[in-house]
């Protein structure tokens, strides 16, 4: 018998006493007892069963797609791969004798081609600041003996369908007296938040509120003139809050922000010194990363009831110094703050991620470095002059700043971060130019987005600007430049001018290197390589056709009816290849007529079919074509026939396997179909598709978010009811046979007894 470990059916409660007196078989007669409900879990997990089977089917179909896919699409796998390269149908190879200098196109012209100079190449001008923008050193809010339970916490009210955050700072309330922390200063730090709130503050404030049992907190509706305060304060919610301050302040989610109970004392403080121990922060130095544990604290300072900032700063630079490199960085404590500095002027040091209760604590967070943090905003990075109070109002009425380039105003919101700065500049197509900041450097770059000399950038940096913040007054700018050229074709020599370093000359595609300025006497070498190109498209037919049958192959082979799933019993009873052979049987029709795959292998046949709205040619015109008396949809490729073609036209090849439709409605080229069709069924870019929501893929985060994967959980859910249930009727059993045997035994001892009392008379 073939070793099976899965017991469908529950834990054994075989707790009772065995047929000794009766003789009864007392195992079987329970089994066979609730033979009813083993059958329905037997049933639930046959379908459970074949579920898997459908699921192992498209996970494997899904997986030769996206191999298919990751091969042909994806310029990760070589342009030469990717049938969408240019690169794919390349016919000839162009050889250069400078390494500068690129040629392709037609043939015939490159053999009677010759770059003569290279005067100069065209390049983009170039803003470029000597400006430090972020300090190099972060510190840490101050290091004390307590802390409120609050900082770092928010939450989140709902007033006419519209959400205002609150947040408490980090290292709110943070102080060596314990009497400091009131809820005075909770009241102070709530109601500058209302002040920012331009729809609140003239409505509402927060104000400590006298409870039966003490003192609590309570959002207030100031008096308005129509008299509607209870009206207004019924339509204010608690939509979502920070444990924290549900806990300290006594708040409940979806009623009034009011406290239900009295807040005491020691529900707005805490000591300090247990969060640093629990605590851990991971440091990163020039792209390594060391976690600290500060736990490791404990057996120096175990006993005491405070950690001093000097205290922190002594062990962390102990812990840094062996971890990254004596000097490497240097921790100090200054009035009770930590401050972090790494010595060389190009090293990059910071936090990569930190405890959320330290980080609340003591201020410094994940993304703090002694560079610009690029996700914060912008107004919480101390850039020079750029706070909320001098942020301006712009045109959609929020505040914040405009930076001005190339006569064009580029409205920043004071909640952007460097990021959303950069991402708004790079897509402003007026301004025509791509910002970039070095971490390395700490300092801006700007470039045009077009090569030339016609194209400039001029930034206003005048006093107290956006511009002025990022960039500074020491900045070098570098004009664009032409290319000038001077050639010989088929004899004759020309010198031209170009705005771009990469142009078409006389049907030669020319790419130049920065560096090829200066460069002489520049002759190509012509060489036929159609037989590759013959090659990568048989493979890619061929690959094509091996998902074709393999699709084909499943959603027509039928059920096996008489191979139902073995269950667990059945198992039992089978020899271990008798098993794999019935699994094997029980397997196939798994996915007989499914209209997903039936889909699927109509959109491939069609796409493959060969003809398109932006090429002349066809497949079969070209030498690709359905083999005679197949109905499956597979290719064979004429080699002789595609070889004449590739070398006739290859630019109207690589057309009708890649140029996109010009309309919605037209049929772009065979390789864009197929894509279409792939990125539909196994995703791309993040999405999912349809094969993959079905059955989604193993060692994946859509392994168990998928419909099957949810199909078979409602099983599973079926068969954990089914066992309680079987559980409950096996004891119930078990306790009537084991009463059946005590009685017996009574009989039998009553039984004993009568004879030696017949007997001793």
């Amino acid at each position: 018998m073939a070793p099976f470990s899965n017991n469908i059916y529950g834990s054994s409660v075989n707790k009772g006493i065995g047929g000794l007196l009766s003789g009864l078989d007392t195992d079987d007669l329970v089994k066979q007892l609730t033979a009813a409900t083993r059958g329905k879990i037997n049933k639930e997990y046959q379908a459970k069963q074949k579920l898997l089977y459908r699921q192992e089917a498209y996970r494997e179909i899904s997986a030769k797609l996206i191999a298919f896919n990751n091969k042909y699409f994806s310029y990760s796998s070589g342009s030469i791969n990717n049938i969408l390269s240019p690169r794919f149908f390349e016919s000839y190879t162009f050889n250069s004798t400078s390494n500068y200098v690129n040629v392709t196109g037609r043939a015939e012209n490159i053999q009677n081609f010759k770059i003569n100079n290279i005067e100069s190449v065209a390049s983009a001008a170039r803003f470029t600041s000597s400006k430090k923008v972020a300090p190099e050193v972060f510190s840490s809010e101050k290091i004390t003996k307590y802390t409120s339970t609050l900082a770092g916490g928010t939450m989140t009210i709902e007033y006419e369908g519209k959400s205002y955050e609150f947040r408490f700072d980090k290292g709110f309330n943070n102080t060596d007296d314990r009497d400091e922390i009131t809820l005075e200063k909770v009241v102070e730090q709530l109601n500058n938040q209302v002040n920012d709130f331009e729809e609140l503050k003239d409505l509402f404030t927060f104000e400590i509120k006298t409870l039966e049992d003490g003192e609590g907190i309570g959002l207030v509706v100031k008096e308005t003139e129509e008299g509607q305060e209870a009206e207004i304060a019924k339509e204010v919610k608690l939509t979502a809050a920070s444990s924290s301050i549900l806990e300290s302040l006594k708040l409940k989610v979806g009623e009034p922000v009011n406290s239900a109970s009295k807040i005491e004392r020691e529900d707005l403080s805490k000591e300090t010194v247990n969060i640093i121990f629990d605590s851990y922060i991971t440091f990163e130095f020039n792209g390594v990363l060391k976690t600290i544990n500060l736990s490791d604290m404990k057996k120096e300072y175990g006993d005491s009831e405070n950690i001093t900032s000097e205290d922190l700063a002594s062990f962390l630079q102990n812990k840094l110094d062996k971890e990254f490199g004596e000097g490497k960085v240097n921790v100090s404590s200054d009035e009770g703050h930590l401050t972090f500095e790494a010595s060389g002027n190009t090293d990059i040091f910071g936090i990569s991620s930190i405890s959320t209760g330290l980080s609340n604590f003591i201020g410094i967070e994940s993304g703090d470095y002694n560079r610009l943090n690029r996700n914060k905003a912008i107004v919480e990075l101390g850039l020079d002059g750029i706070t909320k109070d001098t942020a301006v109002e712009l045109s959609n009425g929020k505040k914040g700043f405009i930076i001005n380039i190339n006569d064009t105003d580029i409205e920043i919101e004071e909640t952007m971060s460097i990021n959303d700065l950069i991402n708004k500049v790079n897509s402003n197509a007026e301004a025509g130019v791509r910002i970039y900041y070095s971490s390395t450097t700490n300092s801006f770059t700007v470039t045009a987005t077009e090569t030339g000399s016609h194209k400039s950038i001029n930034i206003v940096t005048g006093e107290g600007t956006l511009a002025q913040a990022l960039f500074g007054d020491d900045y070098t700018i570098t004009p664009g430049t032409d290319t000038i050229l001077t050639y010989t074709l088929n004899g004759v020599t020309n010198t031209i001018t170009r705005s771009t370093a990469n142009f078409t000359l006389d049907e030669i595609n020319i790419e130049l290197n920065e560096k090829a300025a200066g460069v002489n006497d520049v002759t190509f070498d012509v060489v036929n390589n159609s037989d590759e190109v013959v090659e990568r498209i048989k493979e890619f037919i061929n690959e094509y056709n091996e998902i074709i049958e393999l699709i084909g192959n499943k959603v027509k082979e039928k059920p096996k009816r008489d191979y139902p799933p073995l269950t667990p019993d059945q198992r039992e009873e089978l020899k271990e290849d008798e098993i794999k052979n019935w699994t094997e049987e029980a397997k196939k029709g798994a996915l007989y007529g499914d209209s997903k795959m039936n889909n699927l292998l109509r959109n491939l046949r069609s796409a493959m079919s060969g003809f398109t709205d932006v090429s002349s040619l066809t497949l079969s015109g070209i030498g690709i074509s359905s083999a005679n008396m197949d109905t499956s949809g597979k290719l064979v490729v004429d080699e002789r026939k595609l070889k004449e073609k590739l070398l006739e036209n290859p630019d109207e090849i690589a057309n009708l396997f890649t140029l996109a439709a010009s309309g919605e409605d037209g049929r772009s080229g065979i390789a864009i179909q197929v894509q279409n069709i792939l990125r539909a069924n196994v995703g791309a870019f993040g999405t999912s598709g349809l094969l993959i929501d079905e059955a989604g893929m193993a060692n994946s985060m859509t392994s168990d978010r998928n419909y099957i994967s949810e199909k078979i959980k409602q099983h599973d859910d079926k068969m954990e009811v089914l066992k309680r249930s079987l559980e409950r009727e096996q004891q119930r059993y078990w306790k009537q046979f084991s009463a059946l045997e005590q009685s017996l035994n009574r009989l039998n001892a009553q039984s004993m007894w009568l004879m030696d009392f017949m007997g001793g008379n």
